[in-house]
């Protein structure tokens, strides 16, 4: 049943597209993300390779929100993990706040499994250059009291206050602190803790067949936003006791829940179904910002995905849910944008563009607008890309108009995973010289 919290946030609704499918700069799984809308920026935390895990390096992404491209990158030595992080515009610059070292280190098997921070700091995010957390003074860094393994920061920006989550008596903790204060050393908790109620963790019963799921979910990263706490958990399926029957392209389930930072109640819990057509699905970081374009706050999720043609390169897809309500039952998810056109086609009278909407639970890509092409296809072609905002993550197609030659007046579009938009039909006695894409509205999810 539907719940929409004191957001706005429905984590049974439609959800929308930031970035889809960008490569990072190495070839570990992304973790944290976290957005400076200020200077159209998406920072995205990775995990070095497993032959360096137990320093806890990681190295930090800068993406342009707009285009998808890498702009830039930092190396960071002995931070941990990156459970979570925050971005702090400060005019044209951008601070992180991220987890660092001393470093809690966690076993499996009498291997290491992971390495976490255990402090948390503050530092200018400087493309090119490597941040050793051991360098950093102690002054710069803080723990939370009591705290006994990984920590993580996270950055409201809507309400302006930086919540650190620490482990605590065998449970999850969340303080809330002033951020301009915590960055000149002055850490004073702000209002009350919120603490992780019992048995949280514990995988719901949701339909996972053929494939059984591990029973205890994992940690993928939280968010807060004024009174709510949002909870992004995975549940692998379980490999260990059915490693025949599991096949390695399938992850797993993500659940997003949120709580009442008042009373600790869980508010609501869904499996998160955006970008069920990744390859590889890991739920990766979770966010808050306010877009710049139309001043709604958005809660963004990533996933984690492999680059086709690799098995061990990562890319990051973030999807984000809306909390304006639908205007006469439509939420416009993407506005109208232009496509990016082939060499040799050209726009039309009315340029190709695209936009996302959701109607009735079901979210439609549509399209407008006319191009031509010079001298014409004459086979199956890629003509146009679309903008991240509207990249589907399963192939989308529908039949439109096109010059009419010998009878043959209508061809096929379709759309990828990457953006793609493709035509079909063209053949070397039967060129397109024209298509008109004003009626096409198809299920983008």
């Amino acid at each position: 049943m539907a719940y929409t919290d004191a957001n706005g946030v429905d984590l049974s609704g439609v959800t929308g597209r930031l970035i889809q499918t960008v490569d990072l700069v190495k070839n570990p799984a992304p973790q944290a993300i976290a957005t400076d809308t200020v200077n159209g920026h998406v920072f995205v935390l990775q995990v070095e390779s497993a032959a360096t895990i137990p320093q806890g390096n990681m190295y930090l992404n800068r993406i342009d929100r707009l285009t998808g491209k890498v702009t830039g990158s930092m190396q960071l030595k002995g931070f941990g993990h990156g459970l979570s992080m925050g971005a702090e515009p400060v005019g044209t610059d951008t601070y992180l706040w991220t987890e660092v070292g001393p470093l809690h280190v966690t076993m499996e098997d009498g291997e290491v499994k992971a390495t976490f921070g255990k402090a948390v700091t503050r530092f200018l995010f400087e493309p090119g250059t490597v941040l050793d957390g051991n360098l950093i003074p102690q002054e710069r860094k803080f723990t939370p009291p009591g705290s006994t393994s990984g920590t993580g920061p996270f950055l409201d920006p809507v309400n302006n206050q930086l919540c650190v989550m620490y482990h605590k008596s065998g449970k999850r903790h969340f303080t809330r602190y002033d951020p301009a204060a915590a960055a000149a050393g002055s850490w004073v908790p702000v209002g009350t803790t919120f603490v992780m109620p019992a048995g949280e963790d514990v995988t719901p019963d949701v339909p996972s067949s053929p494939y059984p799921l591990e029973t205890t979910l994992v940690s993928q990263g939280f968010a807060v936003l004024g009174d709510v706490l949002y909870a992004y958990q995975w549940a692998p399926y379980d490999k260990v006791n059915n490693p025949t029957t599991v096949p390695s392209a399938y992850p797993g389930i993500a659940f997003l829940t949120s709580y009442s930072w008042t009373t600790g109640a869980r508010l609501d819990r869904q499996v998160v179904t955006n970008a069920d057509g990744l390859t590889w699905r890991e739920p990766e970081g979770v966010a808050v910002e306010v877009d710049p374009a139309t001043a709604e706050t958005r809660l963004l999720f990533g996933f984690s995905n492999t680059v086709p043609g690799t098995t061990g390169s990562r890319d990051v897809t973030i999807g984000w849910y809306p909390t304006k309500p639908a205007v006469d039952g439509v939420k416009v998810l993407a506005d109208w944008e232009d496509l990016a056109l082939e060499p040799g086609v050209t726009p039309g009278a009315q340029p190709p563009r695209g936009r996302l909407i959701a109607l009735a639970g079901t979210t439609y890509l549509q399209l407008r607008g006319t191009f031509t092409c010079t001298p014409g296809l004459t086979e199956d072609s890629r003509v146009a890309t679309l903008p991240h905002r509207l990249r589907p993550t399963h192939l989308t197609r529908q039949n439109v108009p096109r010059n009419n030659n010998t009878g043959r007046c209508v061809c096929r579009i379709e759309a990828d995973v990457h953006g793609a938009l493709w035509a079909y039909g063209a053949t070397t006695d039967n060129a397109i010289t024209w298509i008109d894409l004003d009626g096409v509205s198809v299920a983008w999810r």
